[in-house]
């Protein structure tokens, strides 16, 4: 008996849209349907959403001016952010392992690629903020808050940016989830674990490397 592969069918799937509500359809049909080309694609954008907000409060304005910022969001961060989300994809299908995930390595990756959607969608929010509002968006050694427009549109992006990274949560929890074909909560777990984990060994080295320097210090 010959057993053929069940293949989802699939009607007109938007990703950019559908991944805010319909996450786990969203990530298999770009599981399924989407090449690498395109998921590589989506990280590259989401690294200039990562390379501008990462000047966020920052005073790099005072060491080159506003469009070799966004210049070097567009050509630089994608590359690195790239590097990032190869690695952190491997990292995601190692830790479902723990749960009995069943996903692969393409499987992580596009899924993790599925996942930076919402950060694409903030680019025009940095980009009109950086640009119509500096004073606002960088640090400002003197202080100054700038006006009242500047502080209208502070408080929108802020509230804007912070509503999207929380649900951003979410859909992370329900993408890694799906490519692991696990609940949305061992997604949550696989991504956290490996969070902790780095984070207490990076802790550890910063303590060692710190007591080393005040032992030769003194």
């Amino acid at each position: 008996m010959v057993h053929l592969k069940e293949k989802t069918v699939y009607g007109k799937v938007n990703p950019f849209t559908a991944i805010w509500l319909k996450t786990r359809e969203t990530v298999r049909y770009l599981i399924e349907e989407k090449s690498m080309g395109y998921v590589i694609l989506l990280m590259l954008l989401s690294g200039i959403s990562s390379g501008l907000v990462g000047a966020f409060n920052t005073e790099l304005n005072e060491l080159m001016p506003v469009w070799g910022i966004i210049l070097g969001s567009i050509i630089a961060a994608p590359i690195f952010i790239l590097l990032i989300y190869a690695i952190m994809a491997g990292i995601y299908l190692v830790a479902g392992k723990i749960f009995k995930g069943v996903g692969t390595y393409q499987d992580l990756f596009k899924a993790t690629g599925a996942a930076t959607i919402p950060q694409i969608w903030l680019i025009p929010v940095y980009l009109i903020w950086m640009l119509a509002a500096p004073e606002t968006y960088f640090a400002q050694p003197d202080g100054m808050q700038g006006d009242g427009g500047g502080l209208i549109l502070t408080i929108f992006g802020s509230v804007l940016i912070t509503v999207v990274t929380i649900w951003s949560i979410f859909i992370n929890s329900k993408a890694i989830g799906e490519a692991h074909r696990i609940s949305s909560w061992k997604g949550f777990f696989t991504i956290m674990i490996p969070s902790l984990i780095i984070g207490v060994v990076i802790a550890v080295i910063a303590i060692v490397l710190a007591i080393l320097f005040f032992s030769f210090a003194a």
